[in-house]
């Protein structure tokens, strides 16, 4: 059973039923009062300084980010553990007064003898967080387990292997050295505003992560982070060795961190928090202290043990997420408005792209095992002035700190100068360029000063081995392929003094970890001099500080970072591209060779290798040259053609075109078959199950490119954008398999001879399955799913589930926009639909789109569930309807239709299409 609370009124009933009489307890180890703390005031001196990263030497520390390389994921994680498990007295008891208005509606003591299903599921997955976690969570009683009135999690050594997707549903696996469990309140209990509390014990050691945290069930913002996530407290490495910046060498670590995660989705997120000390050195892997937080409209609060340490207002978080394919700004406060709803996770991870890369470094598997304890879970609703927006509750200390955030980007182009010279800096920043830093330490500055013969230069000042500087693409990401490969990024810089054995790096950044860098020399000191190096060679380099990561000139973020990896003070002047303008068309019909003896120009070999599990080469065979090889063992992982110059039109390839390779299997588990994938970035992928040869021998494969791409992502719900491909050809071994390959490549033959779309009289688009040329995508896969599922009397038919209000299905033509200009004068849609459920408000569009906001709908009637109806209406009025969303005036072009049929319910739907069809009659 779902149970959601919106947290907008008081719910009496739901309080006595749920609460169990207040929440009170016999444990005399455990708070008997139901009413939250309040805070105390305390003196407390902070710093600038982040969620994931070191504080003064304060009790708070605060932190904006907003750059390039915060590590993220589809989805982020954040997680940790503890030994001992008995609880002490609860920390609320000693507050110095209680609060009025909060009403407790939710609550979990953890009485009995097990983990309660009504209000906990478990992840059961070996993703690793999207994080590079070394964890698989399980179900199982040595994971996670409830005994004494306290829920334990336990994070302990040893191989596990398990699905490695999110939701632990895909065919693949992995197998990672640690298991750990989450927890999650999702489809069970979900909340907007109100106050949340915690009384949790964490682990220690080097590795690990605990995490009390929240993530929207169905946003209407979109993915991760744009539609927020919500860090209640996380925790690395606590007493491992600190890194806090001004301790003296040796001081445990001891800091735990409130975070808010926003802005666009993944690679374009960002996040800020602030981090807090217990009071006379306590540490909280010792003992057992609450933890809360205050969410109301515009305003998130942050207590430990009553204490309120950090406030974070609207002004200093933003949401910008796809409409219809266009990045708009979501409304002031979003995303933690009154239109999501959060869900609880309680977890503890073990590594990662935070706990190993800071404190002592990696993962001490002597620590292990670790756990973490939770005594209690509380949430409670504001029954004050405005219970609506959670207002009127507001526990507050004036001495807490004010978290900064981040500033809302433009959205739009960037109208960089092309060939032959790009002035980033002069004495000015290019017009729609900003100077910016990541700076979770509060460690760096950066200012444009004058510097005697060459007027203005930017100087950026470095005091420790966290952040960097960068100039950002105040707008939609710059790209930058008009550039040729030989072009050149050229500047002068001086290096005014910088730590002894720091390196000095400048990278191209497409959102970490796709980023690009190279090493500057840093033996002249307080000299100018000038450096230099060509695109092509500065991409190829790739990541320095995380293997396979790699910028992409279709998509540069950030056009200039400058990092060090210790306290540096250096100048840049006279920051530009020079070169000449890229010509000629990649991979043009008819024919294109990916390998033959070698890599073509243009491609570069890429790999998706968490476990370690799959290799690649090129070796020798006997009558064919060199060919190329790719032996994968036991785990997740997969081998990719990458473009070097980033998403690419392939389009010209959808009529006729076709895959074709050579194969030879050398060996292989009996159950492991071979994905062959086209990729416009995860999850949109279309794949193929390649039929293969006997063990041993050469056999030809032959895939139509139309074909692939219909086929979506058999993995998670996507499909590839042929207008947009990002891996030309995906390897991807379902087991353990050597195989082999040579001769790949697209090639259109006879076949391809340019047929009419859509001839008139009569065009099915669906009846059964989806005509060929035809493909069909989703626009926000989070929130709508599309299937062809078996109806009595009627064969196949096209099903749409909606959950949320954002999203639509759409039959797309993936040789790009045609005219079907010859059905306006007498030419109809018809089709018939089957309305299974619905929400009570949702109402359902049917369009044809030109591109956003160039676009045609009609409406549908949705009164009568369960019954099969005919709809039909003139392409001519169709297209005369234009849009109707009242901020995006358009109208579809009946000459240039790129999405044939577009589904677009309004809110919950679970609707059914059959006979979809043009006709005249």
């Amino acid at each position: 059973m779902k149970i959601t609370f919106p947290l907008v009124t008081c719910f009496s009933v739901l309080c006595l039923t749920l609460a169990g009489c207040g929440g009170s307890d016999s444990n005399n180890n455990r708070s008997s009062s139901s009413t939250p703390s309040s805070s105390s005031s305390s003196s407390v001196v902070a710093s600038s300084e982040p969620a994931s990263s070191s504080s003064s030497e304060s009790s708070i520390a605060v932190s904006s980010e907003a750059s390039s390389e915060a590590s993220s994921s589809e989805v982020a994680s954040s997680e940790s553990s503890s030994s001992e498990s008995s609880s002490s007295e609860s920390s609320s008891e000693s507050s110095s007064s209680s609060s009025v208005g909060w009403a407790l509606i939710w609550e979990d003591n953890f009485d009995g003898d097990t983990i309660d299903p009504g209000k906990w599921d478990h992840e059961v997955n070996c993703w690793g967080g999207g994080n590079n976690e070394q964890q698989c969570y399980t179900d199982r009683p040595v994971n996670s387990y409830v005994e004494d009135g306290v829920l334990t999690i336990v994070a302990q050594r040893e191989d596990f292997t398990g699905p490695n997707d999110p939701e632990g549903a895909g065919a693949g696996t992995a197998t990672l050295p640690y298991t750990s469990a989450r927890l999650r309140t999702k489809n069970l209990a979900e909340w907007t505003f109100g106050r949340f509390e915690i009384r949790a014990k964490l682990p220690a050691g080097q590795g690990t992560w605990p995490a009390i945290w929240m993530l929207p069930t169905n946003s209407p913002y979109g993915g991760w982070a744009g539609g927020g996530e919500i860090d209640i407290m996380e925790a690395v490495n606590l007493k491992a060795d600190s890194d806090e910046a001004g301790v003296p060498e040796g001081t445990p670590e001891a800091r735990v961190h409130g975070t808010l995660h926003y802005g666009r989705a993944w690679p374009g997120n960002v996040n800020s928090g602030a981090s807090y000390k217990l009071p006379d050195g306590l540490n909280p892997a010792d003992d057992f202290h609450e933890y809360a937080l205050e969410w109301e409209a515009g305003e998130i609060r942050w207590y430990v043990d009553g204490v309120h340490y950090a406030t974070h207002r609207q002004d200093g978080w933003y949401s910008q997420y796809m409409v219809d394919g266009v990045l708009t700004d979501a409304p002031i406060g979003a995303p933690f408005d009154e239109h999501s709803e959060f869900h609880l996770l309680l977890n503890l991870a073990v590594g990662g792209s935070w706990a190993a890369n800071t404190n002592e470094g990696g993962v001490d598997a002597t620590a292990f095992p670790q756990t973490m304890q939770v005594d209690y879970v509380r949430v409670y609703e504001c029954s004050g002035s405005s219970p609506s927006t959670g207002t009127g509750c507001a526990t507050i200390d004036e001495g807490a700190e004010l978290i900064a955030g981040n500033e809302r980007p433009g959205i739009g182009p960037v109208n960089l100068d092309g060939p032959p010279l790009l002035t980033i800096f002069g004495d000015d920043l290019f017009e729609g360029l900003k100077l910016r830093s990541y700076d979770p330490q509060g460690i760096v500055t950066y200012a444009e000063i004058e510097e005697d013969g060459r007027g203005d230069v930017i100087n950026v000042v470095k005091t420790g081995n966290t952040g960097n500087a960068y100039i950002n693409v105040d707008g939609d990401p710059a790209d930058l392929r008009n550039w040729s490969p030989d072009s050149k990024l050229m500047f002068d810089y001086k290096i005014n003094s910088i730590a002894d054995d720091s390196t000095l790096l400048v990278k191209l950044d497409s959102g970490w970890p796709s980023v690009s860098d190279v090493g500057l020399p840093t033996a002249t000191v307080g000299s100018w001099q000038s450096f230099e190096i060509t695109l092509a060679d500065l991409i190829d380099n790739g990541n320095s500080l995380q293997a396979g990561g790699k910028a992409s000139l279709a998509n540069i973020t950030n056009i200039f970072v400058i990092d060090s990896s210790g306290a540096m003070d250096v100048s840049f002047d006279n920051i530009r591209i020079e070169g000449t303008e890229n010509e000629g068309e990649f991979a043009a019909p008819p024919l294109f060779t990916l390998f033959d003896d070698s890599v073509a120009e243009g491609l570069q070999i890429q790999s998706y290798n968490p476990a370690g599990a799959i290799t690649s080469s090129e070796l020798a065979e006997a009558g064919r040259g060199d060919v190329f090889s790719v032996v994968k063992g036991a785990g997740a992982g997969n081998i990719s053609f990458n473009i070097v110059n980033g998403a690419t039109d392939l389009s010209a390839w959808a009529a006729g075109g076709e895959l074709v390779f050579d194969v030879k299997v050398n060996s292989k588990d009996a159950a492991a078959n071979l994905l062959v994938k086209m990729d416009s970035g995860w999850p949109q992928t279309s794949d193929v199950t390649a039929t293969l040869g006997e063990i041993g021998e050469w056999s030809e494969v032959r895939i139509s490119v139309a074909a692939l791409i219909a086929s979506g992502n058999s993995l998670e719900a996507g499909i590839a954008n042929l207008s947009a491909i990002t891996n030309m050809f995906v390897i991807e071994p379902t087991g353990p398999m050597d195989v082999l390959f040579d001769n790949i490549r697209l090639e259109i033959g006879d076949a391809g001879g340019g047929d009419e779309f859509a001839p008139l009289p009569l065009f099915n688009i669906f009846e059964d399955a989806v005509v060929a040329g035809v493909q069909v995508g989703v626009f926000d896969g989070a929130n709508i799913t599309t299937s062809a599922i078996a109806e009595v009397d009627r064969g196949n038919v096209f099903n749409v589930v909606k959950t949320a209000a954002s999203g639509n299905a759409y039959f797309n033509v993936p040789a790009g926009p045609v005219d079907l200009s010859a059905w306006s004068a007498e030419g109809e849609i018809v089709f018939d639909y089957k309305v299974s459920s619905k929400d009570a408000g949702s109402t359902l569009l049917i369009k044809m789109d030109s591109e956003w906001p160039n676009v045609s709908d009609a409406p549908v009637p949705v009164d009568v569930e369960g019954v099969w109806s005919e709809f039909r209406i003139g392409i001519a009025d169709l297209i005369d309807n234009g849009n109707s969303v009242p901020c995006c005036p358009g109208m579809a072009n009946i000459s240039s239709i790129v999405n044939i049929f577009v589904i677009e319910p309004s809110g919950p739907m679970d609707v059914s299409f059959d006979n979809i069809r043009f006709v005249v009659e």
